[in-house]
């Protein structure tokens, strides 16, 4: 019996090498894509969080019938950039026993027969029923005084009453939002909440209250769903999220950014891409 040879295919070393070249080429482009691609869940995640914080707070003042909100406190490394998150409370309007003024010191007011310290031996005012940073109105004028500074008897306010007040029954504490309990909401790693865009694209912010040490930025919702906090000067507040590069740090275009816009009337919460350059970024959600 004859048996023929049949030759066996096989590679020639120009075609491996080829095929070498090729595979190098998608394994570069795969480590190019995937720190991109990571980037961009993580901002997405975080503003799906950050989205998911403040329609809970909205939902909060809508369950509880009262003030309800998210306090965005500026990071002590940089205060352009918000990593942190609480849940707000606003207390009803503070009042008991009497208050005066004396002649010459009517940037100080006098309480007697109420603890303004809620019996705190602490001295951590955080706790107090009366905190700096709440507003004080004496015989029904409607002119608001703000807090400085609180002792257990005693509040220091500006601008000072107008006259002494003899002592009276006749006032109230307008309490600001309190942060509830001590933990925080915390943005994924390396996302922030970029609020240097607010000042480079003029779209202002609710005021930070000047006591508060690092400061903080609060979006407080009233039971209607509307936001209700002080000093709100536009009709949306946008919050920019993304993951920034120490490379470029102020490249607020980098990755995949969201903006996160709060409706002041309604208290919609929603979620847009930034606008390509040039122009208004926040032309989109207008």
């Amino acid at each position: 019996m004859n048996t023929c040879k049949q030759d066996r295919g096989g590679f020639t070393l120009i075609e491996l090498l080829v095929v070498i070249s090729l595979i190098a080429v998608l394994a570069a482009l795969t480590m190019a894509f995937l720190p991109n691609a990571a980037s961009s869940a993580r901002e997405a995640r975080a503003a799906v969080q950050l989205q998911g914080w403040l329609n809970v707070a909205k939902q909060r003042a809508l369950r509880d019938q009262a003030p309800r909100g998210l306090r965005l406190w500026r990071s002590a490394a940089n205060l352009d950039q918000v990593v942190e998150c609480q849940y707000l409370e606003q207390p009803d309007d503070f009042s008991g026993g009497t208050v005066k003024a004396l002649v010459g010191a009517t940037n100080t007011v006098i309480f007697t027969g109420v603890d303004l310290s809620n019996g705190d031996t602490t001295g951590d005012k955080k706790f107090w029923s009366v905190q700096p940073g709440d507003y004080l109105e004496v015989m029904g004028t409607g002119l608001i005084h703000y807090i400085v500074d609180v002792t257990k008897s005693t509040v220091l306010i500006k601008p000072p009453l107008p006259y002494p007040v003899a002592e009276t029954k006749n006032y109230r504490i307008a309490r600001s939002p309190r942060a509830v309990g001590d933990e925080t909401l915390k943005m994924p790693d390396g996302t922030i909440i970029d609020l240097l865009t607010n000042t480079a694209y003029s779209n202002a912010l609710p005021p930070s209250d000047p006591n508060s040490g690092i400061g903080f930025v609060d979006i407080l919702f009233g039971p209607s769903g509307a936001v209700i906090s002080r000093g709100v000067a536009t009709a949306n507040i946008h919050l920019w999220v993304r993951a920034p590069d120490p490379n470029t740090p102020d490249d607020f275009y980098r990755g995949d950014p969201t903006i996160i816009s709060v409706y002041v009337r309604t208290g919609l919460v929603d979620a847009y891409p930034p606008a390509p350059p040039p122009g208004d970024p926040y032309r989109l959600v207008r």
